[in-house]
């Protein structure tokens, strides 16, 4: 019998996230020039601040990407380099950060995204993290409220206690019970996936029916990578994914540095791979 194959290059999203120094419509146009099609909108500064941007803005924007041939499948505010924290201590900051999230999620779902890629807030490094944990159940369950009136899901990424309460898929498993929203669910980053010592089994097996997203980029030493440019076996991890027929957007998140000059070449390689690399597996 002919083993049936799963991932599908249609799975695969595009971004604009290795161009930050580059205006938006150099970003389209670039996407537009490989054939991108369906994309993880980065909601950062100059592209989509959200501090800056309206709801006139949102209708603009979208109707430049569908100008370039692009549909947003995933909307992913800035929530590492900015201070967007919605387990954050002080009362204030709390709301700020979920006025974002509750920007990210109406215009995000504006734009047709079906998910909002979201870090669960953290703590200060010298309190209990339980105590940050019920900051981030309570704020994210406040969230999956207005998400799932608004019709999409929030998927959790897994980061160091630095960035998020969420440090490995046994804990967003965890928190998704706890916050008891149905619009609430997993993702996996490959580029992660060593600080929270996982393997892509143990992930694909802790999130069963709960995964709904995935980040793909190359890690090792540095994190999100250009593939082929780490020590990642993302090959291994597509089969993985394939084995467990795993039918998410596969989402290229190419974002450091070392492509500040070169954003086109960066998200174009790892487009090409990836499609190779699906193919193969």
């Amino acid at each position: 019998m002919t083993e049936v194959k799963h991932l599908k290059e249609s799975q695969i999203l595009t971004s604009n996230y290795p161009y930050y120094k580059y205006s938006l419509d150099y970003s389209l146009k670039s996407l537009q020039r490989m054939g991108a099609g369906p994309i993880e909108f980065y909601a950062c500064y100059p592209h989509f601040h959200l501090d800056d941007v309206s709801y006139w803005d949102v209708k603009r924007i979208t109707k430049k990407l569908a100008d370039a041939g692009l549909n947003v499948v995933c909307f992913t505010p800035e929530q590492c380099m900015y201070p967007v924290n919605i387990a954050a201590l002080d009362v204030n900051a709390r709301k700020r950060s979920l006025d974002i999230f509750k920007k990210s999620i109406r215009y995000g779902a504006e734009m047709g995204a079906e998910f909002v890629v979201t870090l669960a807030g953290y703590g200060t490094l010298d309190e209990e993290e339980s105590c940050a944990w019920r900051r981030s159940a309570e704020s994210l369950g406040i969230l999956g409220d207005l998400a799932e009136s608004c019709g999409v899901k929030l998927v959790l990424e897994t980061s160091p206690r630095e960035y998020t309460t969420t440090h490995n898929s046994k804990d967003v498993v965890r928190m998704i019970h706890e916050t008891g929203s149905s619009a609430v669910k997993g993702m996996i980053d490959t580029a992660t996936l060593g600080f929270s010592g996982e393997t892509m089994e143990q992930a694909v097996e802790d999130l069963e029916g709960q995964l709904a997203h995935v980040h793909v980029a190359d890690g090792i030493p540095n994190g999100h990578l250009v593939l082929g440019e780490g020590r990642l076996d993302i090959q291994h991890m597509l089969k993985k994914l394939d084995d467990a027929a795993y039918k998410g957007p596969l989402s290229l998140e190419i974002l450091n540095d070392k492509y500040i000059r070169t954003p086109h070449e960066a998200m174009e390689t790892s487009f090409k791979r990836l499609k190779e690399y699906i193919n193969n597996c």
